[in-house]
């Protein structure tokens, strides 16, 4: 059978499969009497796939990033965005910067940034977190002293000033590497 001739293959096997399940699900052969009724039978769990989350910071970056560099890792949201004044601050040690929505002008509704710290020889020190909610949701409760919330204006338009401080380094970083793991917006 050839790619041409596929697509009148499926539809006629479709309609006979369908002609054949109305055929055996109208007749009353099969039926019981009223009094033998089974009970219904639970509904099965429907799989979902697993949520993804955020890749694991590379432990070595080569070759290794120039002092005070901040990268920005390609993911499925830096498209969407426009990330503008980033700086790696020594103390406390953050990354600061600006995210503005790109992609179109709806509100964001929630937004986590997330930093990788590196020594001067590019191996990992630690990370941290930046995390933004609109205003009225409960999901700030419950979040690490060491992420934060934006507070004041939205992503869309003017955009977010943002800092990812840096949890539990184990030495004093050269520089960072930024994702977006997460960016919701109406």
């Amino acid at each position: 059978m050839t790619l041409t001739h596929l697509p009148r293959a499926a539809a006629a096997a479709t309609a006979v499969a369908a002609l054949l399940a109305l055929a055996t699900g109208c007749s009353d052969a099969g039926a019981r009497p009223e009094t033998a009724k089974d009970p219904v039978p639970a509904a099965s769990p429907v799989a979902l796939p697993a949520p993804r989350s955020a890749p694991s910071p590379q432990a070595v970056l080569s070759p290794a990033p120039a002092a005070g560099e901040v990268r920005v890792q390609q993911g499925p949201f830096t498209d969407r965005v426009q990330l503008t004044g980033l700086r790696l601050t020594a103390s406390p040690s953050s990354v600061t910067g600006h995210i503005a929505i790109s992609s179109d002008i709806s509100d964001t509704l929630a937004l986590e940034i997330t930093a990788a710290y590196y020594d001067a020889d590019g191996r990992l020190l630690g990370t941290g977190s930046f995390h933004h909610q609109e205003e009225g949701e409960e999901a700030h409760a419950g979040h690490a002293p060491a992420q934060q919330h934006a507070e004041g204006p939205r992503a869309a338009g003017a955009g977010i000033d943002f800092t990812v401080p840096a949890d539990g380094l184990t030495g004093t970083p050269a520089s960072a590497v930024l994702t977006i793991p997460v960016l919701v917006n109406e």
